[in-house]
């Protein structure tokens, strides 16, 4: 009953971000040079976009208290940083592998802790979800050690390990379903013994 909720949330969870993971990461690895930059301006127009709406209902507020220049400010702030990230998309996207490589870390924790899950259903295939958690660790921690490297360079790294990162979350669903079917074949096994012994 455990393994089978625990199986089904991870699916839940992880079905669809591994699918978006993995296109996300195939995109980058396909346009390295450009994508990243596009993805910057599309940030950068956002915030200029969310910042100056909110700007203009403040303006238009009939009575302007501390709550509505605090938010004037907090809107002139946002449209700003909007402004900065269209100009220096480099520097910002320097930025992205520490922010990507801390994620993934995160991730790989998270793989881990699923790891010893699958570990203790009694599955003897355990061992194919730790090696996925460990790479996916080590590829957490090359992108925050290292957020310097050519652009492109950085942008086709971040896509191999979203890729990967994708790839692996299905391994994992594949590998928590094989322990589930175990676990819950020894269960109708145990029951179906138990019920022969009471009949006899």
């Amino acid at each position: 009953m455990v393994m089978g909720t625990f199986v089904e949330g991870m699916k839940k969870n992880y079905f669809i971000s591994a699918i978006l993971t993995i296109a996300l990461g195939a995109v980058l690895v396909i346009w390295p040079d450009w994508s990243g930059r596009i993805l910057c301006y599309l940030l950068g127009a956002a915030l200029i976009l969310m910042g100056g709406i909110q700007l203009i209902v403040c303006i238009r507020a009939e009575r302007i208290g501390f709550y509505s220049k605090f938010s004037m400010l907090m809107n002139i702030i946002l449209i700003l940083l909007g402004v900065w990230v269209c100009i220096r998309p480099d520097t910002v996207l320097s930025l992205v592998p520490v922010i990507i490589g801390i994620v993934m870390l995160i991730h790989g924790c998270m793989d881990l802790q699923f790891t010893m899950d699958i570990k203790h259903a009694g599955s003897g295939k355990w061992w194919i979800a730790l090696i996925f958690a460990l790479v996916t660790l080590t590829l957490g921690v090359f992108l925050v050690m290292h957020p310097f490297l050519a652009f492109e360079i950085t942008m086709l790294i971040i896509g191999i390990g979203l890729l990967y990162d994708g790839i692996s979350d299905l391994v994992l669903m594949i590998v928590a379903s094989y322990a589930q079917h175990q676990s819950d074949k020894r269960i109708r096994e145990f029951a179906a013994n138990a019920e022969s012994g009471i009949q006899k």
